[in-house]
C-alpha cells in the first residue's frame, strides 16, 4: 500500500470535516462552506497529525488544500 501524501491526508481531514465534498457527477473536490467544518478539520489536524509533522504545520496543510479548492466543480464547466 503506497504511503498516503501530505495532501491526500489533509483531503481527508477536510472531507471527515464536512468542510469540503466531493461534486456528485464527477467527483472533483470542492468547498462545501463549511466554518465550523473548517475549525474541526483544524482540530482534527492537530489531534491526528500527519506523521512527523508540527501540529502547526498541519494546520497549514489543511488549509493550502482548502484554499486551494473553489466552489465551482472545474471539470463539469
Amino acid at each position: 500500500m503506497a504511503k498516503e501524501t501530505v495532501e491526500q491526508w489533509a483531503t481527508r481531514i477536510l472531507l471527515h470535516a464536512h468542510a469540503i465534498k466531493p461534486c456528485p457527477d464527477c467527483g472533483y473536490m470542492k468547498l462545501n462552506f463549511s466554518f465550523h467544518g473548517l475549525d474541526y478539520a483544524h482540530a482534527l489536524a492537530q489531534c491526528d497529525s500527519y506523521p512527523r509533522m508540527s501540529k502547526a504545520k498541519c494546520v497549514e496543510a489543511v488549509d493550502a488544500v482548502f484554499d486551494s479548492l473553489g466552489d465551482e466543480c472545474p471539470a463539469c464547466e
